[in-house]
């Protein structure tokens, strides 16, 4: 009977030669029906197609606009960097997105388009919270809402495109031919998050809306961003404008709470 080190030592080796994608296996094994190298073969075939599959949902749009070919050789490269080191498989793409950019600095494109699905997938696993209104907010007296700082839900994150990825991505969403890639050096911000109804939600924003969503981030209260905002718009409009934003977030449900400064 083989011991608890043993045991230990064969499942390391068992796992190091899948993640190696050897073609024989690491280690003597019994005779069966089908020669030993066969049986290794189709479990290994098996193991990494299962981890493909698992990238090719995380990753639709991406798997679209590279191709069946370029995919597969992609994930096979990537597997072989980065294996599965968890007894789940949810976070077996958090590397992907930066392992393209690398793998394929001519085309940088499809890094960003990757990440975008990433966070859209990490949007709908964030954690539950009830989202704040506007009945909330009117129970405070209106001198202290400058010292209020309101805070986004779990789920929502901001993307930064370089790329017309949205765009891309919602072609291939659904399933025509996606523009070409048009680069610009000026990101545009884009909001995600899951609503209410849990669905997940993405809109580009304008760069005023950009700004308040990131002093949002930055825990600044609601004087310090309309602040802010005045310095991109013209005369007395940022609180004004700010108000405006506010009751779009609260329709969005993406606001979580809020606290005195």
């Amino acid at each position: 009977m083989s011991t608890p080190a043993d045991l230990k030592a064969l499942q390391l080796a068992f796992m190091a030669g899948l993640h190696r994608q050897e073609t024989m296996p690491p280690f003597p094994l019994r005779d069966g029906p089908l020669p030993a190298e066969l049986r290794w073969h189709i479990y290994a075939n098996a193991y990494q197609s299962r981890l493909l599959e698992c990238l090719q949902q995380d990753f639709e749009q991406t798997w679209a606009y590279a191709g069946d070919e370029m995919f597969a050789s992609l994930c096979r490269d990537y597997l072989a960097q980065h294996p599965p080191r968890s007894w789940t498989l949810r976070e077996l793409g958090a590397h992907f997105a930066p392992y393209l950019v690398q793998a394929l600095p001519d085309h940088p494109q499809l890094g960003e388009l990757a990440e975008f699905e990433w966070r859209l997938r990490a949007a709908f696993d964030a954690a539950d919270a009830s989202p704040l209104t506007l009945a909330e907010i009117q129970r405070e007296d209106a001198e202290r809402w400058p010292d209020l700082r309101f805070e986004l839900i779990p789920s929502a994150d901001l993307h930064l495109q370089h790329f017309n990825t949205l765009a891309v991505w919602k072609a291939l969403k659904a399933e025509l031919p996606p523009p070409a890639p048009l680069y610009d050096a000026q990101p545009v911000s884009c909001l995600i998050w899951r609503s209410p109804d849990r669905l997940i939600r993405y809109r580009s924003l304008t760069a005023e809306e950009a700004t308040l969503i990131r002093g949002m981030t930055q825990h600044q209260d609601f004087a310090t961003l309309c602040l802010g905002l005045s310095a991109l718009l013209p005369g007395d409009t940022a609180a004004f404008q700010a108000g405006q934003y506010l009751q779009r977030w609260l329709a969005d449900g993406l606001l979580g709470g809020y606290r005195p400064a």
